[in-house]
């Protein structure tokens, strides 16, 4: 008698369908690859781009540079410059890095677009430079000696470029220039000294940046006193302490009282000159 078995390979074999990967190959294959292309599309779209602004310090008062430099990757469209409204050339240098000579004082802005049409703008309001001539603070008359308390900042009063030029048109170097006080404001005062020309003495006087303030002085009589006078040439009018006095021209045509006095100190007239 003869037996048959069936084989158990062909028995066993079942032919099964592969499964799919399920979530895993969802997140892989499609949410993923869609969160870093929309990622990559809203950086293209909005970047705005990153400005540095420095200015940097000054040596002279007169001038100095301010330097930007861009941070971010986007590619740059255009770059400006613009002080108080006038448009100022850059110079590009090493890795995306402006730079603009600054020669006054006033507010610094800078902008940039980027090539997706974003842009950013940044302000510095530059005030190192010194752009304010010295000014006349007080004067003071005696035995024929003019004393002049004058007030400057910054570059502080330049001692080499102060004259005067008398009623005879000869120039006239300073009997002594003295650096007297610092104030708490970062002014400093100068007492400075001429031999007085009691018809006319006209004063200059000039900062280490160049800036000039130009004053003349004038005597008149009351009694046996000479009495100090200001020709203001730039619209202020004298004003002496004291008692009673004579009356000087405004600007606008109308008078104001001049009232001199005897200096507390020395017994000359003394003037402040506002």
């Amino acid at each position: 008698m003869e037996y048959y078995q069936k084989s158990p390979y062909r028995s066993g074999k079942k032919h099964t369908q592969k499964s799919s990967g399920g979530l895993p190959e969802l997140l892989l294959f499609y949410i993923l690859p869609f969160i870093i292309f929309n990622g990559i599309l809203f950086y293209c779209v909005a970047s705005t781009p990153k400005i540095n602004l420095d200015v940097e310090d000054t040596n002279d008062y007169l001038s100095t540079n301010a330097t930007m430099s861009i941070e971010s990757w986007f590619p740059t469209k255009s770059v400006s410059f613009n002080m108080d409204g006038e448009e100022l050339e850059p110079v590009k240098g090493r890795r995306r890095t402006y730079t603009v000579p600054i020669t006054r004082n006033g507010v610094l802005e800078v902008t940039v677009v980027n090539l997706n049409g974003m842009s950013a703008t940044v302000f510095h309001h530059v005030n190192i430079l010194d752009d304010i001539p010295p000014s006349f603070e007080n004067a003071t008359l005696d035995d024929g000696i003019l004393t002049l308390r004058v007030t400057d900042s910054q570059s502080l009063v330049n001692s080499e470029a102060i004259y005067a030029t008398d009623s005879q048109g000869i120039q006239r170097t300073p009997l002594s220039v003295e650096r007297i006080e610092d104030t708490i404001d970062n002014t400093t005062a100068y007492s400075i000294t001429f031999e007085m020309d009691l018809n006319s003495l006209h004063v200059h006087i000039q900062d280490k940046a160049g800036n000039e303030a130009q004053k003349t002085f004038t005597t008149h009589k009351e009694g046996n006193l000479d009495v100090l006078e200001v020709n203001s040439e730039e619209g202020d009018i004298e004003q002496a302490e004291g008692g009673s006095g004579t009356e000087a021209p405004a600007p606008d045509g109308s008078t104001e009282a001049e009232e001199t006095a005897p200096s507390s100190d020395s017994g000359g007239p003394s003037i402040v000159i506002e």
